[in-house]
């Protein structure tokens, strides 16, 4: 037998019946006014159409209603009890019948079955039979911005408020700070820790940018919900209020995480910025910080960058961005859809080859037009006014805010699947994003996140595979290996072709990576080939202190601000309903929040 039911979901009340769309509703109230069908029967209680042509039509399944009456009771309660009792008296009919006298509105609760709905509905004394609708606390997770359809992160948020999910585990932002105080977050910021060396920095926030990053990551308010909206926060302050930060400061960071990542629950960690000086990751520092985190079971997440000219290739030469262990973002433009058929890679989203050799960005998300958290007071605000869309919000565009939406993307799948590895979680992104045919090739990577399909893996692939055979026992002594990257260079030299068993079609098979998408015209061999590892890479020239003199090493890293890339938000539309609701089995409110439309009572 079949339960009919609705939620309440972000203070709009969403039927969860399969024909009930707004189109069948309007047919439906026209069709009863004007000519019932066969074996309708009208009521003298008001009833909403939608649940008396369901109950008419299901007079076998059940539905939980509150009925009101007028008149006289009995010694059980109040007439519309007494009505509840009488009709169900000899057929209950599986249903429970009368569950509850409701006093103040002269009314029960009930459960019924649709053909007594339909008797009860024309009783003497019965006033109104309305939906026994779920409610939840006035607020509630919903965005009106098309990004968090378009990377499938809305997948994740029902079962947040049906609390089917478990705990996400810790994000933490490497940033510029997080104002804790905002509702945003609801208390879910465990920790701040303060490392910047630099002069100039307010407590809390004062740039703005950790706070938009974390709202996007894992805000909660209603309007404005992240991708991972119950993920608790933890801000490592490493910028000052104009956003800069030292290399030192930004490894004291990661220095951090790596000691607190089991104390905290830290299994994901946003890098929203990069180097100033072109890096590789034989020497790096800071390159060798986030893989120690990536090897000890962090997720390490990076914005590309946001120096890309006219879409054209610009390469990746900045550390943590470069390495090729972590999550490298780049920013997708939507183009004002859902689908991704005509998505393109924002202008200014770097992308191309590292200095090593390495393609870059594996994946994008949305960046831009994005809506988010800032202190009122920040620079960020000081310097962007136009750019303010409601007290305490904004709108910016760049990979910086890409990166985000990934990162809660990861601390979904965590819940999800809580003994991934970094390296399954980066498989699972990849093997399932979609593909963007109108893209530049290597500007989007294998194409854009689907969160929601990711989660839906069980065994997804190794895409680090060919780089973890270069792992070794740390010299230092800890518990994490190392990347060896003077033998991983001696292979590369030796053979363009050493990581095809990992990368190419015969590890991630033809369907999901053939030629035509993502396979060979991106992890092939031609990607390690003369092109990439060529002398011009290789040679004394390359290395020499033209490019890696003190000249090039700045003592600062700077965050990937918004470039002034600015218009409308990409906000939800009738389409983007319809796209959301098909692709990932969500009922869409005209709020933005979303109910689950493949859920059963229990």
């Amino acid at each position: 037998m079949r339960r009919l039911h609705i939620t309440r979901v972000g203070g709009t009340t969403t039927w969860l019946l399969a024909a009930l769309v707004a189109l069948a509703t309007a047919a439906l109230i026209a069709a009863s006014a004007a000519a019932p069908s066969a074996g309708a029967t009208s009521s003298s209680a008001y009833v909403p159409a939608p649940l008396l042509a369901q109950a008419q039509i299901n007079p076998s399944a059940i539905f939980e209603v509150i009925v009101q009456g007028s008149g006289p009771g009995n010694s059980s309660g109040n007439a519309a009890g007494a009505a509840i009792t009488a009709e169900t008296a000899s057929d209950h009919g599986n249903a429970i019948g009368l569950k509850r006298q409701l006093a103040t509105i002269s009314g029960a609760s009930a459960e019924l079955t649709g053909k007594q709905l339909v008797k009860l509905a024309r009783m003497p004394g019965v006033t109104a039979i309305t939906p026994d609708a779920r409610i939840q606390a006035t607020g509630g997770l919903s965005n009106t911005q098309q990004w968090p359809f378009a990377s499938g992160v809305v997948k994740g948020w029902p079962s947040v408020t049906n609390g089917k999910l478990a705990q996400p585990p810790t994000i933490a932002v490497v940033d510029s700070g997080v104002d804790a105080t905002r509702a945003d977050f609801g208390g879910r910021v465990v920790k701040q820790v303060t490392l910047t060396a630099l002069p100039g920095n307010s407590a809390g926030d004062g740039r703005g940018h950790g706070t938009f990053v974390a709202g996007i990551a894992a805000g909660s308010a209603t309007g404005y919900t992240g991708a991972a909206p119950s993920a608790k926060i933890l801000s490592l302050d490493v910028m000052d209020d104009q956003g800069m930060a030292l290399t030192s400061d930004v490894i004291a960071a990661a220095d951090w995480i790596y000691q607190n990542r089991v104390a905290y629950n830290i299994r994901i960690a946003n890098f929203s910025l990069h180097s100033t000086a072109p890096a590789s990751v034989f020497w790096d520092p800071l390159d060798r910080a986030v893989e120690k985190l990536w090897f000890s079971g962090v997720v390490v997440v990076t914005a590309a960058g946001n120096y890309g000219v006219d879409g054209q290739p610009s390469g990746i030469p900045y550390a943590p961005g470069n390495d090729p262990f972590v999550i490298t973002v780049g920013a997708n433009d939507i183009d004002g859809s859902v689908s991704p058929k005509d998505d393109l890679a924002a202008p200014w989203s770097a992308y191309g080859y590292t200095i090593d050799g390495f393609a870059k960005p594996e994946m994008v998300a949305p960046g831009r037009f994005m809506v988010g958290p800032v202190p009122t007071t920040s620079t960020l605000v000081q310097e962007r006014p136009t750019s303010v869309t409601a007290p305490g919000y904004m709108q910016l565009s760049g990979t910086s805010f890409a990166a985000p939406v990934v990162s809660g993307a990861a601390a979904y799948l965590l819940a999800v699947h809580p003994a991934w590895s970094p390296d399954q979680v980066k498989g699972a992104l990849m093997l399932t994003a979609k593909a963007l045919p109108s893209a530049r090739p290597l500007s989007v990577g294998v194409g854009e996140i689907d969160a929601g399909k990711a989660a839906d893996l069980t065994s997804p692939p190794n895409p680090n595979g060919a780089l973890n055979r270069f792992l070794i026992p740390d010299p230092n002594g800890s518990s994490t290996p190392v990347f060896d990257a003077a033998s991983w260079g001696s292979a590369a030299q030796t053979d363009a072709s050493w990581g095809a068993a990992s990368w190419g079609a015969a590890s991630w098979g033809a369907a999901s990576w053939g030629s035509a998408s993502r396979g060979s015209t991106y992890w092939s061999a031609a990607s390690w080939g003369s092109a990439s590892w060529g002398s011009a890479s290789w040679t004394d020239a390359s290395w020499g202190a033209a490019s890696w003199g003190a000249a090039s090493w700045g003592a600062s890293a700077v965050a990937d601000n918004a470039d002034g890339e600015f218009g409308q938000p990409e906000l939800l539309d009738p389409l983007a309903e319809l796209e959301a609701e098909a692709e990932l089995g969500l009922s869409v409110n005209p709020d933005g929040s979303v109910s689950d439309s493949t859920a059963t009572t229990p």
